[in-house]
């Protein structure tokens, strides 16, 4: 499967909602002229990075306990800020485009409640690479240890990288879905601790403290077969996109606790994302 072909611009909301509060992702700046090729002083401003994706997913059952482990690989497919894709080097044509591209692994536990599948993401990476000559191709296999990456010219580098899943990290998975609707559910994935290269640094170049945590967004499109309880086995497709920012997290008793507190001294205030 070669994802480059499926490519389809996407720009989704910059506030998303995750299990466990609220997270507002922030602006960010890019120095496209970092990546080699492209021409010098091209920046762009956005607040999300959309994609395509592809992964595979091996579900087993042990003592009542259903886990899962998803990976995979996306192929990003233009900058947005708001809902507006911004013009930009990327995926333009040789010899000044380029491309980026992730990989990426997820474990967690599923249960299956009625007609619907709640999974909670409790462990995983994710990796960002620069691809200069936009050459890079991308395959998975049901049940397979990583995607299989093609480089061309031998040329990708490493941005960013997580190795760490923060909580509110979940995806809602309808098993009987509308034929007219291609979703088949959502997901929200918190990164935290980002570490950029060198080269992430020159890219990334606003904030100059570049945000810790990334929050990843977006529909499942297709299960092949269709994911059932169980022991399963099965390839996913779908978009999404990444953005950045700066606080874990809340853990819902805090904000309860913190909340009362506040009534009880009638005071008002909103919570301050970074």
């Amino acid at each position: 499967m070669k994802v480059k072909a499926l490519i389809a611009a996407l720009g989704l909301s910059a506030f998303a909602m995750g299990a466990q509060g609220a997270v507002i992702v922030q602006p960010f700046t890019v120095d496209e002229g970092a990546i080699e090729g492209t021409p010098p002083g091209s920046t762009v401003t956005a607040d999300q990075l959309a994609f395509r994706y592809g992964a595979t997913v091996v579900q087993v059952e042990d003592g009542g306990v259903t886990s899962f482990r998803e990976t995979g690989f996306f192929d990003a497919t233009g900058f947005v800020l708001g809902n507006t894709t911004q013009t930009t080097w990327l995926n333009s044509p040789e010899p000044s485009g380029y491309g980026l591209y992730g990989l990426f692994e997820v474990t967690g536990t599923i249960q299956f409640i009625g007609t619907t599948a709640l999974a909670t993401f409790t462990a995983g990476n994710v990796f960002l690479y620069a691809d200069p000559s936009n050459d890079t191709t991308f395959s998975i296999g049901p049940g397979a240890a990583a995607a299989t990456v093609t480089d061309g010219n031998g040329d990708d580098q490493l941005l960013a990288s997580s190795l760490q899943v923060l909580s509110g990290s979940q995806a809602n998975v309808p098993l009987i879905t509308d034929p007219d609707d291609p979703s088949k559910g959502s997901y929200v994935i918190n990164y935290g601790e980002l570490t950029l290269t060198a080269l992430g640094e020159e890219f990334f170049i606003e904030p100059l403290d570049f945000y810790l945590n990334v929050q990843v967004t977006g529909e499942n499109e297709t299960f092949d077969p269709p994911l059932q309880s169980g022991y399963y086995i099965g390839l996913l497709e779908g978009d999404g996109s990444a953005g950045f920012y700066s606080v874990a997290v809340p853990e819902p008793t805090i904000l309860t606790l913190l909340g009362l507190g506040l009534l009880g001294f009638g005071l008002g205030g909103r919570r301050r994302s970074a």
